[in-house]
């Protein structure tokens, strides 16, 4: 007897059954509608409106799509996704594409007003309490691009020497695992000489008070740490711990520091510390201190200026900057997990268009951690692991008038038990279970 092979529409077959009930709560609760309510995109509706094509794209993201192109593989044959986003089926990705690159600066605004908007509803710093220190990460990462492209020049790519490129200035929030601005420019410049307009747009997206400031610990790596943006982000009154920029002065200094001066690090024997030989005056007081440790892939002894206006031991200091690594792996993580270093657009508006939405998609993850993941073994993954890993669970999803009514995830998978717990947590947090 030979094999039928034919073609099925699967009726409520999901391959990203998460990704769905999530998309489900977002829909019907209206989370998203303060990301769309600014956008005024002026374009002929066919099938699909502006702003339903933008959360396509969000979904795209968020579904592990590494371009607009595995849109019509991955996502349009998925209809049980598609109606849990509340649209009957996903845009076609030229469309999508289309879209992208119709955006100009004013929406480029429009959208990140959105993007504000939605974030000042259901940001974690609504919880915090103001009487505690926060971390706000400082990082410049570079995306690739070619050289026909809007804004791509050559410059530094970390590991790479003249390559085309684009800087990416991004704030994050340590602890809360929020990014609360991402801002493109052009690959032409270091990235330092992009961190005091950067720092001025994100305080026009975040007015805090002068006491909150003095809450908000800046932290950056020695790329950003020159003295005219370490003396700026002082001038605005908030506390810094950085790196410093400048490697001529660390090797003079060292220079100076009598041997005796170097204290090790009672838990990190191949880690030493001694006070600068001559302190910065940037504005305010601040505190200098060499480090100095072992690299043991290069074989030799590394330094480092560690600037802080903090009243800690300088051990401790160190410790707390080395924390930072955590903002990088995130970074990693979106490049990973959200593939934001393989979306590359010509129109320097569509890619920082990207830049945007894959914000709004990894505060989304983000958001989920307490509203679904919190308490559970899956708390701990972050964005690489929860696109890849839990959103891709598949199964079956039943609708009745539009309506979610039975959710079923497949048993032979190994997180589909704990899932099973985390969506109804979910679906009760949105009281829609």
């Amino acid at each position: 007897m030979s094999v039928q092979i034919v073609l099925d529409e699967m009726k409520g077959h999901c391959s990203f059954v998460p990704l769905a009930v999530v998309g489900y709560c977002f829909t019907r609760s209206g989370l998203l509608q303060p990301l769309w309510s600014p956008l005024e995109v002026d374009m002929k509706v066919y099938d699909h409106t502006p702003e339903a094509k933008l959360q396509d794209v969000v979904v795209a993201i968020m579904a592990g799509c590494r371009s607009l192109n595995q849109v019509n593989t991955r996502l349009r044959p998925e209809r049980a996704l598609a109606t849990a986003w509340q649209r009957s089926c996903f845009a076609e990705q030229s469309n999508l594409a289309q879209t992208l690159d119709a955006l100009n600066q004013q929406h480029i605004d429009q959208l990140r007003a959105g993007h504000l908007a939605l974030s000042k509803q259901h940001s974690q710093l609504h919880h915090h309490d103001w009487h505690q220190p926060l971390l706000l990460d400082i990082d410049a990462t570079s995306l690739l691009a070619s050289r026909r492209a809007e804004g791509s020049r050559k410059g530094w790519v970390s590991g790479k020497r003249n390559k085309y490129c684009r800087h990416v200035i991004r704030f994050t929030m340590a602890g809360y695992h929020e990014s609360l601005l991402s801002l493109l420019y052009p690959g032409d410049r270091h990235a330092y000489e992009y961190c005091k307009p950067a720092l001025k747009q994100l305080l026009m997206h975040w007015p805090w008070t002068k006491d909150q400031r003095r809450q908000i610990i800046i932290r950056s790596d020695a790329e950003l740490g020159t003295d005219a943006n370490v003396s700026y982000i002082l001038w605005e009154g908030f506390p810094v711990l950085m790196k410093g920029y400048s490697g001529r002065r660390t090797q003079a200094w060292v220079k100076r520091t009598p041997e005796a001066s170097w204290q090790v690090d009672p838990h990190r024997p191949d880690h030493w510390a001694a006070p600068a030989p001559s302190q910065l005056r940037l504005g305010r007081r601040l505190e200098a201190y060499l480090l100095r440790w072992y690299n043991h892939a290069k074989q030799k002894l590394d330094h480092a200026t560690l600037l802080s206006t903090l009243p800690l031991p300088v051990f401790d200091l160190w410790n707390v900057y080395d924390d930072r690594g955590t903002t990088e792996v995130e970074i990693r993580s979106d490049k990973s997990g959200l593939w934001l270093h393989l979306r590359r657009k010509q129109s320097f508006n569509a890619q920082e268009a990207w830049i945007v939405l894959t914000d709004v998609a990894h505060n989304l993850a983000a958001w989920l951690q307490p509203w679904m993941l919190a308490g559970s073994a899956l708390e701990s993954f972050g964005p690489k692991r929860l696109v890849h890993d839990l959103f891709t669970i598949p199964g079956q999803m039943v609708f009745e008038n539009g309506r979610l009514h039975r959710v079923a995830l497949l048993k032979t998978h190994p997180y589909a038990d704990e899932m099973r717990y985390c969506l109804q947590r979910l679906l009760t947090t949105f009281d829609l279970d």
